[in-house]
């Protein structure tokens, strides 16, 4: 089994989304929008002001720090509007992936090695307040 280490719950800056308003939405409307971009998109969410957030995580090797390629993010949490997310991509060959258009809410990330890993390698708790962006960086042995 892989040690593994998550540096620091998140890595980089955690600013507002240039443009977007720092509080959370408290009416409906943004909500509503969201849902319907959702069901008119395949379950693609459309970028409002309200969802203006973006995690990236980088999926890298414990020795000599090089991206793994193919790995597995997993993203799930809660969001603003009080609806369950659930998203997941491979990482790309510079050991990347980014969810975007994501609302103020609380957030799990899950790294695997490869997509048919059945055990993760760790997980990160995201928390995003505002709209905007973080960075979780995992490293796996």
């Amino acid at each position: 089994m892989a040690t593994t280490a998550l540096m620091g719950s998140a890595v980089g800056s955690a600013v507002a989304h240039p443009g977007a308003d720092d509080s959370i939405a408290q009416d409906a409307a943004p909500c509503e929008q969201v849902r319907q971009a959702r069901q008119n998109e395949r379950g693609v969410r459309a970028a409002t002001p309200a969802a203006a957030g973006q995690i990236d995580a980088v999926l890298i090797t414990a020795t000599g720090r090089k991206p793994i390629a193919g790995g597995k993010i997993v993203l799930t949490g809660f969001d603003a509007c009080g609806d369950t997310i659930h998203r997941h991509m491979s990482t790309g060959a510079n050991g990347q992936v980014s969810f975007r258009g994501l609302q103020p809410g609380r957030y799990q990330l899950t790294a695997y090695r490869n997509d048919s890993a059945a055990r993760s390698i760790t997980k990160a708790d995201v928390d995003l307040a505002t709209p905007s962006l973080k960075t979780i960086q995992f490293i796996a042995d």
